[in-house]
C-alpha cells in the first residue's frame, strides 16, 4: 500500500527586514577555463567595465594559449575569493 504523499507545499524562506523581502545582489567575476582572472566584481554581466575585461582576457586566450572560455559568471565566495600574499 503507497504512503500517501504530503500536498502542503514548502514555504519559501526570506528574511523580512520591515516587511520588505530581503535581497542578494548578484555580484559577477570574469574566468578563464573556470578560473578567476579578474580582481574587480561587477554588478552586472553587461558592464562596459567587465565586457572590456572579457575582451582582453579573450585576445590573451586566442594569443598565448589554447583558446580557453572566458565569460562572466555569477561570483562564488568559495570557488572565487582572491588571495592576497603578504
Amino acid at each position: 500500500m503507497a504512503r500517501p504523499q504530503d500536498k502542503t507545499s514548502p514555504v519559501p524562506s526570506q528574511t523580512e527586514t520591515d516587511g520588505q523581502p530581503e535581497t542578494k545582489s548578484v555580484k559577477y567575476v570574469v574566468v578563464r577555463d573556470g578560473h578567476r582572472v579578474s580582481d574587480k566584481e561587477y554588478d552586472s554581466s553587461t558592464d562596459p567595465d567587465c565586457l572590456r575585461e572579457i575582451k582582453f582576457w579573450k585576445g590573451i586566450s586566442k594569443s598565448n594559449s589554447y583558446g580557453e572560455k572566458v565569460s562572466a559568471v555569477p561570483y562564488d565566495s568559495k570557488k572565487h575569493r582572491v588571495f592576497q600574499m603578504k
